[in-house]
């Protein structure tokens, strides 16, 4: 009778558990980086050197800021550098990665396939305001969230780029 009940219990703890984290572990919990968020950062790195500028270093938290906010937006069905509740971009980033100086772009293409890095990179370029952050020489560190789903009703990829001075 006891093992019936220690097998219980340990079965409802595990069924609460798993009740109460699936959307907490849907934005925390996303794989290493892949593939095309690493060419992300090979064409930042590229635009950069093509600049005389350092390449970025990649930074675990800021791409665990940059990975929520892209889940964040895809999940509130909005695109903006504000968080869901109105608040700054820099005080999201700073929950994540305390830098003296952050900046963030964001981009939304129709797919995360193939050739979506330099897509992504070359619409940054083109515009004056994300070429400026690509381009500043005070970030040193950068973190990539890519994430894929609909967005307005249409199937989107949406990715975020945060960026990170020194401290």
């Amino acid at each position: 009778m006891r093992l019936v009940a220690s097998l219980t219990l340990a079965f409802g703890c595990l069924l609460a558990a798993l009740l109460v984290t699936p959307l907490t572990a849907t934005a925390a919990a996303k794989p290493k980086v892949d593939s095309r968020e690493r060419a992300i950062v090979r064409a930042i790195n590229h635009q950069r050197a093509k600049h005389g500028l350092a390449a970025l270093r990649t930074s675990r938290r800021l791409a665990r800021a940059a990975d929520f906010h892209s889940w964040e937006m895809l999940d509130a069905d909005y695109f903006a550098h504000e968080s869901r509740d109105g608040g700054p971009f820099d005080q999201r980033v700073r929950r994540y990665a305390n830098h003296r100086s952050v900046g963030e772009t964001l981009a939304m293409v129709g797919g995360c396939g193939r050739g979506s890095a330099r897509r992504v990179v070359r619409m940054w370029m083109n515009s004056s305001g994300h070429r400026a952050v690509l381009l500043s020489s005070a970030y040193r560190k950068v973190g990539i969230g890519k994430r894929a789903g609909n967005l307005g009703g249409n199937r989107a990829c949406v990715v975020t780029a945060d960026f990170g001075s020194r401290k």
